[in-house]
Formats: structure tokens, C-alpha cells, sequence
């Protein structure tokens, strides 16, 4: 192995060492948000009321921001908005799964289950979203 590839390989094994300790030291303290602080846009078509649409992007906008917490409570509201909304509960369930900063509790393991059964027990309208909600539950099963 030439100096050069020893080199990179030395680089690549620091770097992703210091990727582990660093997600290990952010899943040891909460991850907090200015409540000013902007969102991206997100469309995400979904089979829901108007009014649930735009709670639902918003809601995954905080998701895709890592803001899990204020995601829960933003997909939950679309569950008050449109109850028979079953990716208001995909995204309950997407919410309690942060594999990126600890492996889920068993609390949280419990709770997104839950909101996968309620998203299938509420009639889910579209193959796609019936695809979404089928790729969280791989995540929870047997967990």
C-alpha cells in the first residue's frame, strides 16, 4: 500500500471515529432549536384535507431538521386537523425513531408502534403512502 492510500485510510478511519463520539455526545443532550429559526420548504403530497397538507409540510420540515420533538407535536395537530389522515400518524412514527442521535427507549419504541397501527387502522387512500407507512413499520417490528 502506497504512503498516499495509508494516508487516506488513516483519514477516512479519524474522520468516522470522530463521527461516532460525536452523534454518542449529541444523543447525551437534547437537541434544541431557536423557534425563530427558518425551515426549508417541503412538498410532500399526501392524501389529506387542504388544511392538513400544510400543517403535514411543516411538520415535515421540523422532521427533516432533525427537530423531532416539535415534529411529533406538529404531526399530531394534523391528527386533530384530519383525523382519518394516516400520514399525519407515519410521521408520529417517523418522529420517534432517531437513529442518528441514540437508539430508541422503549417508551418511544412503544409509541411510534402505536401510531403505525393507527396509521393502518385509519384507512390509508394510496398505495404510496400505504409504501411509506409499511417502510416505518419494518423499523418498529420486533423491536
Amino acid at each position: 500500500m502506497k504512503l498516499s492510500e495509508l494516508f487516506a485510510l488513516a483519514t477516512f478511519v479519524a474522520l468516522f471515529c470522530s463521527s461516532l463520539i460525536s452523534a454518542q455526545e449529541s444523543s447525551q443532550h437534547p437537541h434544541h432549536h431557536d423557534v425563530t429559526e427558518k425551515l426549508g420548504q417541503v412538498n410532500f403530497p399526501i392524501s389529506c384535507t387542504r388544511d392538513a397538507q400544510k400543517q403535514f409540510n411543516r411538520a415535515a420540515a421540523l422532521l427533516h431538521s432533525f427537530w423531532y420533538e416539535e415534529a411529533e407535536k406538529a404531526f399530531t395537530e394534523v391528527t386533530t386537523i384530519d383525523p382519518g389522515c394516516a400520514m399525519a400518524y407515519w410521521g408520529i412514527a417517523m418522529s420517534n425513531f432517531r437513529p442518528l442521535w441514540a437508539s430508541p427507549n422503549p417508551a418511544d419504541l412503544r409509541k411510534g408502534s402505536a401510531a403505525v397501527e393507527k396509521a393502518k387502522a385509519t384507512g390509508v387512500k394510496t398505495e404510496r403512502e400505504r409504501d411509506y407507512i409499511a417502510a416505518i413499520e419494518a423499523f418498529y417490528k420486533d423491536s
